[in-house]
């Protein structure tokens, strides 16, 4: 296959991740957790909660935030968001450098 044919490919699935890319909503980065405690009382044990976070690196820093489940469900798919933001960009990032390289000319090999 001529490589102006495999760069025309290689062109269109990188159109089609943009498309994709641009359809992207609200993103965070870090986790949310929801959790419940149990304490033992009088009566047997008693469940506290549930109570969300969301944890973060900010600074190399571990920072951690409680939420309001309203808080909780907006960051949650905010999270998979981004995590599926980082697939396409991964995609992205191969698609051109094949593209890349198919378009340039390399460095000339010597012979020994």
């Amino acid at each position: 296959m001529p490589a102006s044919m495999n760069v025309r490919g290689l062109r269109r699935a990188y159109q089609r991740l943009r498309q994709q890319l641009s359809a992207v909503d609200w993103i965070c980065q870090g986790s949310v957790m929801k959790r419940s405690y149990q304490r033992s009382s009088e009566n047997g044990l008693k469940t506290y909660g549930p109570y969300y976070s969301w944890t973060r690196k900010v600074a190399n820093k571990t920072v951690t935030v409680a939420l309001s489940l309203a808080q909780y469900h907006i960051l949650h798919s905010a999270i998979a968001r981004h995590r599926r933001l980082e697939g396409l960009l991964d995609r992205m990032c191969r698609l051109s450098e094949q593209a890349i390289f198919a378009i340039t000319r390399g460095v000339a090999k010597r012979n020994r």
